[in-house]
């Protein structure tokens, strides 16, 4: 007669099990666990020690101070080449021309180089202002941010809300770095809007086509760039407090995680 395998043969006994520990498991030690044992920590955290250390964004500070620094610079010496552009404009004027078709000036070689100065003045402060975001939420998580991470970059360049968006962005990565208000933060928005606004007119001015443009360009040019320079001189110097508070704040915030 055949024997079945999967039978124990008669009289075979068997090992008796090991008892089933039901005091407390050491971390890590998976040898005894059992299914009494009593709750063996998860590595769901990271030990302070081993995180990534939270970076002053100081050095892009520095350069954001920098070039708006040198922003301004030549928006001065755009102001002070406007008179040129206006006797432009008014032979432009005679000849029956557009402002558009005036002769280029040096007025207008500065103007190039305003906006050369321009888009690295805004890429450098985009990333200052994305570190120094990153840092305000390593700092203080629970903080929340009026506007997303993409409108640091956005808010600056969408038509409408670019008239309050990147205000909101700057507010809020002071208060969640200070735990405090901005100082200064109004009048530097006030006076950037100002320069903005008078800026842009007289860019639409100098570049409009139709006859007795130029004429017109020429009645208002240098009154514009006077109130665009002085109202830049004034954003640049509430702007170089506001970028040294908060990385005064950011290397105070740093220091006190250890």
């Amino acid at each position: 007669m055949t024997h079945d395998p999967f039978v124990p043969p008669a009289g075979s006994t068997f090992p008796a099990a090991p008892p089933v520990p039901t005091g407390p498991v050491a971390p890590g030690d998976s040898s005894t666990a059992g299914p009494t044992a009593g709750p063996v920590a998860a590595p769901y955290w990271t030990p302070q020690s081993a995180r990534p250390p939270v970076r002053s964004a100081a050095g892009l500070g520095v350069a954001v101070i920098v070039l708006a620094s040198v922003w301004t610079a030549v928006q001065v010496l755009v102001s002070l080449l406007a008179p040129e552009a206006v006797k432009a404009l008014r032979r432009a004027d005679l000849a029956g021309l557009g402002a558009r078709d005036s002769n280029f000036t040096t007025y207008d070689a500065a103007g190039l180089l305003s906006v050369l100065v321009q888009v690295a003045a805004f890429l450098v402060t985009c990333f200052w202002l994305t570190a120094s975001r990153n840092i305000a939420t390593a700092v203080n998580p629970t903080f929340a941010h009026k506007r997303g991470p993409v409108w640091v970059w956005l808010g600056w360049v969408v038509p409408v809300v670019s008239l309050w968006f990147p205000f909101q962005v700057v507010r809020d990565v002071g208060r969640s770095t200070s735990r405090a208000s901005v100082p200064a933060i109004g009048g530097w928005w006030a006076a950037w809007l100002v320069y903005l606004g008078t800026s842009n007119l007289a860019g639409r001015l100098t570049s409009s086509p139709t006859e007795g443009s130029a004429a017109n360009a020429a009645d208002v040019l240098v009154g514009m760039e006077g109130i665009a320079t002085v109202s830049m001189i004034v954003a640049l110097v509430l702007w170089v407090g506001i970028v040294r508070d908060v990385t005064h704040a950011q290397r105070a915030r740093i220091a006190a995680l250890g």
